[in-house]
């Protein structure tokens, strides 16, 4: 059935030891023979030839070597045509994301409900949080999605997101202040059925667009590319 197509096991998601901040190595080559080195690079502006020059693999642009490696820890982005290099990864601690249906109804929506539950676990701060070695806090967080076209996509999304670390991360809580905790990443879920924008619930009538936008920068793949355990086709 199309809900057991979208519920299955839980992810589970283990957070990396390091997170590298450079280029892939597999996204580099040797620069094209029509390359003109006596150009300036785009990034520092110094002549190509006054230092050794590498390719992006996926546009042929070339750059400094040690340019492109510093531009990457910023954005992993091609810097003269944006092309994204790489796959995204968040900086999410450890835990799970398990899907269920409900019979209830979020406000506005005449369809069942997509439940979705994240159990992030406490832990040690790994060397890409604001603390390494301190402890952090877990989160637990119960997350609705009408279950219609619109919810089953951004589901596929929501999982990709997941299971790359995107959808939290650690620092200071916004609503209690705390450091060291478990937090909200840059990608906003409904954590109620009800009470609108302001409960951070429905009816929220572009909740659907602000959500797609925030994964669409994440680099996340649209629904289109995503099978229904947000992995890509």
């Amino acid at each position: 059935t199309r809900s057991s197509s979208i519920t299955g096991h839980a992810l589970n998601y283990t957070a990396p030891r390091c997170i590298s901040a450079g280029v892939p190595s597999d996204a580099l080559v040797a620069i094209p023979a029509s390359c003109n080195l006596k150009e300036c690079c785009v990034i520092c502006h110094d002549s190509l030839e006054e230092r050794s020059c590498v390719a992006l693999k996926a546009c042929e642009h070339v750059f400094h070597t040690d340019c492109i490696q510093l531009a990457f820890k910023s954005k992993p982005q091609c810097p003269v045509c944006r092309v994204p290099i790489g796959k995204p990864q968040g900086k999410a601690p450890s835990g799970t994301m398990a899907v269920s249906i409900s019979s209830a109804r979020c406000s506005g929506f005449s369809e069942d409900t997509i439940l979705i539950s994240y159990n992030l676990r406490s832990g040690t701060q790994l060397g890409y949080h604001e603390h390494p070695g301190r402890r952090h806090g877990g989160k637990h967080a119960t997350c609705y999605l009408p279950n219609n076209a619109d919810g089953r996509d951004l589901l596929k999304r929501l999982k990709f997101a997941f299971v790359h670390g995107l959808s939290f991360t650690v620092g200071t809580s916004f609503t209690t202040g705390r450091a060291d905790q478990c937090t909200w990443a840059s990608v906003h879920h409904k954590t109620s059925p009800s009470g609108g924008a302001q409960a951070h619930g429905y009816p929220d009538p572009d909740y659907f667009e602000n959500c797609n936008g925030e994964l669409d920068s994440l680099r996340v793949p649209s629904a289109q590319d995503l099978d229904d355990n947000g992995s890509a086709k």
